[in-house]
């Protein structure tokens, strides 16, 4: 028989964090997904009243042996305050589009992470890059 280790992650690190309102932080992702040409619906995580999306370093060994140390690195994390919606329709110069909302209340990370976020308000979120460092 197998052994299975389950090993969550044990901290994760934030390099970046950009607050949007929703009103620019969906036509942005629609934007995104369609700058891929990939098609497809764009999807966000959302729990606790937030929607974000993370942005990982490529793989290297660095980051690698960091994540084996149980250590996540997100080079940025960007998120709006929004209502749950399994599907928002926004408007976009006149053509309708479709984010969906993928709950992930049941995420223990996210949860935290969510937490850390709230923590830095909406009048300090946007300028992080000139503000102090956070320790969580």
């Amino acid at each position: 028989m197998v052994e299975i280790e389950y090993r969550p992650y044990r901290k994760i690190v934030v390099h970046e964090v950009k607050r949007l309102e929703p009103s620019v932080f969906f036509p942005w992702l629609v934007a995104q997904v369609e700058a891929q040409k990939a098609g497809g619906t764009p999807a966000v995580n959302w729990t606790k009243g937030v929607a974000f999306v993370t942005s990982e370093f490529l793989p290297s060994p660095q980051t690698v042996e960091e994540n084996l140390k149980g250590v996540a690195h997100y080079a940025a994390v960007t998120y709006t305050e929004t209502s749950y919606e399994a599907e928002k329709r926004i408007n976009i110069g006149g053509r309708g589009a479709v984010v969906r909302l993928n709950n992930v209340d049941d995420n223990p990370n996210f949860a935290e992470l969510v937490k850390f976020l709230k923590s830095f308000g909406p009048s300090t979120a946007d300028s992080l890059e000139s503000g102090p460092e956070r320790n969580k």
